[in-house]
């Protein structure tokens, strides 16, 4: 079982500190944050007081705390992320990953650690496991932490937009859920843009880092009036750089309903496609972009396919590269 306050069997590439002063225990900390300066300070012996400048052990360890925020998004969103509570809707509790959010979380870091592209699709065909919710922390800490940018969420309705505008507001202690489409985030100086599929040329002309399309199966497009011009609109607008974010994201039918095989030949003309797999789902254009992501040299096949109903199949066929020794990834001190 992971443990995101050690970081032991969390998310991304680790190593072991230990250091006394710290921890009684081992800290698995993100294999980057070891480059750091600081760090290399605390692994040649240094005293953490010298290190983090501090007059007491309580000060060092918030400031080690603060500088771990940077690098480990399962520490930060167990500390600082609050979410409400699935079982008991009164109820905020932290965002502590499951061990379906800690498997496409994995997946995503360890890509971003080798510089490989983020663009993935992530299925399943059972209930809810906080996909979305995880998806936009992760976002989120990415856009405050990381790389400054701004942020776009499209949805199936106001109404499922809503709470995931208030995980936010939360975040930024706000009272009070603006109506705007807009929020503004002081720390990373840019703005998170929510908006529904059904308005399709929405966020054009502005320039993205991270675009998320949230539960595409419940947008009710049969006739792909809208969604593939949201997609276009918004995916346009990201480079393709490693340090950018496009995630795909809601549910499939059962193997038995969808066998992928049959929707795999991209010969036929798309309209037809859209046909075959109207009677399966609302969004015949995201069980269409499923199997194109899972089709070899196909134009949009940098879609990875992350279906955690074959979690352990998955983990197989995904290739995650170490970078060569001098190949390190380039990041804040």
């Amino acid at each position: 079982m992971h443990n995101p306050l050690s970081g032991l069997h969390c998310p991304d590439f680790r190593f072991r500190l230990q250091h006394r002063a710290l921890s009684h225990r081992s800290l698995y900390l993100p294999l980057e944050m070891k480059y750091n300066s600081k760090i290399q300070r605390l692994l040649k012996g240094e005293s953490l007081l010298s290190v983090f400048n501090a007059c007491t052990i309580e000060s060092a360890r918030q400031a080690f705390d603060e500088l771990r925020y940077y690098y480990d998004f399962a520490f930060w969103a167990a500390k600082k992320y609050y979410i409400r509570d699935r079982e008991d809707a009164d109820n905020i509790i932290p965002l502590v990953l499951n061990n379906f959010q800690h498997y496409f979380i994995d997946i995503i870091q360890k890509r971003f650690y080798n510089q490989q592209l983020g663009r993935y699709i992530i299925t399943k065909s059972f209930g809810k496991v906080g996909v979305t919710t995880c998806i936009q922390a992760y976002i989120l800490w990415m856009q405050t932490y990381r790389y400054y940018k701004h942020s776009y969420t499209c949805s199936a309705s106001d109404i499922s937009i809503h709470p995931l505008k208030s995980n936010l507001c939360r975040y930024l202690h706000r009272d009070i859920v603006p109506s705007d489409k807009m929020i503004f985030i002081p720390k990373a100086g840019r703005k998170a843009f929510f908006n529904t599929f059904r308005s399709p040329d929405y966020i054009r002309g502005i320039d993205l880092g991270y675009v998320h399309y949230a539960d595409m199966s419940r947008w009710y497009d049969p006739d792909d009036n809208n969604a593939s011009r949201a997609y276009s609109a918004a995916t346009s607008a990201v480079l393709m750089s490693f340090d950018t974010l496009v995630i795909l994201e809601g549910n499939i039918p059962k193997e038995e309903q969808f066998q992928m095989e049959k929707h795999q030949s991209f010969a036929i003309p798309y309209h037809i496609r859209l046909k075959l797999l109207e009677h399966l789902t609302n969004n015949p254009f995201f069980l269409d972009h499923v199997a194109m992501a899972n089709t070899p040299n196909i134009f949009d096949s940098h879609l990875l396919h992350i279906n955690l109903d074959h979690t352990y199949k998955d983990s197989k066929r995904i290739r995650i590269l170490p970078l060569p020794p001098k190949a390190q990834p380039i990041f804040h001190s």
